[in-house]
């Protein structure tokens, strides 16, 4: 028995396909998860670049406007495909301190307005996980957000 066990133990034709086994299964995996995750990554820069869109286009018409619907709509339409949510927030400064109202009185302090654009939108993984991870929100994506901020006054 021991003559058998000792040649079986020294014997490595199937060594290599042995760890191409253990390991392409592994390999694989991580690629996937990379991939996924970069993609997530690219998603969540497109978002940033269409909320800084809306951003330029406040900062080229220059000043404070009643409204900023025009610069959301900017934003949406740089995206180009449905988002789950997209919002402008407008608010006041008073040396540093943001104020409850747009119209308040700053009683010297330095004053400044803030616009703030917003844009989510899903995220669906390219690999469907199932087991491993089923993603944040019960239909296995996950909402990425994009924002961009400028001073207006």
């Amino acid at each position: 028995m021991r003559p058998l066990l000792a040649r079986l133990i020294g014997h490595r034709a199937g060594a290599s396909a042995l760890e191409v086994a253990i390991i392409l299964p592994v390999v694989t995996g991580l690629v996937m998860v990379a991939m996924d995750f970069s993609n997530a990554w690219f998603t969540r820069l497109q978002l940033e670049q269409a909320a800084q869109r809306g951003i330029e286009l406040v900062a080229v018409r220059k000043g404070v406007a009643a409204s900023y619907d025009y610069a959301v709509t900017e934003m949406t339409s740089a995206w180009g495909r449905p988002v789950s949510s997209a919002t402008a927030d407008v608010w006041l400064e008073c040396g540093g301190v943001r104020q409850a109202t747009l119209t308040a009185n700053c009683n010297g302090a330095q004053r400044a307005r803030y616009l703030k654009l917003r844009i989510a939108a899903r995220f669906s993984p390219m690999f469907d996980w199932g087991f491993f991870y089923d993603g944040p929100d019960a239909d296995g994506t996950a909402l990425l957000v994009g924002d961009a901020v400028v001073r207006v006054q």
